[in-house]
């Protein structure tokens, strides 16, 4: 009987260890999941800017405006509660100049995201050659950047060593699509930048027309 008892409480110990050891290796793995799954910066064809994120499990969000940086900060909360795991909101260019960060309550990642661009809603959209565009963040760490143009423009894609940013070129001419979609890597550590490149005529004072770049919307994502 003793024999019995000895190899019971053997047996019990043997699994209660067991259960930490199995308990401990799911914790670092349930810790590792960010709160944050995706989000979209999206500008359409009126000029104006919204985002749109989507959570990993349960999450409550709240959004702080600072005013003196022109920042949206949405900080990311874990929750027992069952919320909405997909969220959109406008965001307003102070200037020419949005930016957007995300602060993960439960990881050390902070997502960030610059765009410079004019203020359509004051000065009205000027740039006939861009529709419209979005920026989308993949969890593999690649983005996507989707847009279209207008009619007879014609588009070229060049990434620019020395400035280490993605080129989009815009100039008149011959195009057999209007929609495009490319996939932007992001090294580790590093800025990735994307500007899409305007090719505009602009007329001398002696009737010369020259040539002029405008690099807008230009993106920056940390």
């Amino acid at each position: 009987m003793k024999s019995i008892n000895l190899f019971a409480l053997v047996a019990s110990i043997t699994l209660v260890f067991s259960s930490c050891s199995t308990n401990e290796n799911l914790l670092p793995e349930e810790q590792a999941v960010d709160l944050l799954k995706s989000y979209t910066i999206e500008r359409d064809a009126s000029g104006a800017y919204s985002i749109e994120y989507n959570l990993n499990g349960n999450a409550n969000t709240e959004t702080v405006v600072d005013s003196n940086t022109n920042t949206n900060h949405f900080y990311l909360y874990s929750s027992d509660s069952q919320t909405s795991r997909r969220a959109t909101r406008d965001l307003v260019i102070d200037g020419t100049e949005l930016k957007v960060g995300f602060v993960d309550t439960s990881s050390e990642k902070l997502p960030q995201i610059t765009i410079t661009d004019d203020n359509f809603s004051l000065k009205g959209n000027s740039n006939k050659k861009l529709r419209d565009y979005s920026i989308t963040s993949n969890q593999d760490g690649t983005y996507n950047l989707d847009f279209s143009i207008n009619d007879k423009v014609r588009v070229d894609f060049v990434y620019n060593e020395n400035i280490k940013t993605y080129e989009i070129h815009l100039e008149e001419g011959k195009s057999s699509e209007t929609n495009f979609s490319r996939v932007l890597e992001k090294t580790d550590g590093q800025p990735l930048k994307f500007d899409f490149v305007n090719h505009l005529e602009n007329t001398q004072a002696r009737g010369e027309v020259a040539s002029v770049i405008r690099r807008k919307p230009r993106g920056i994502i940390l």
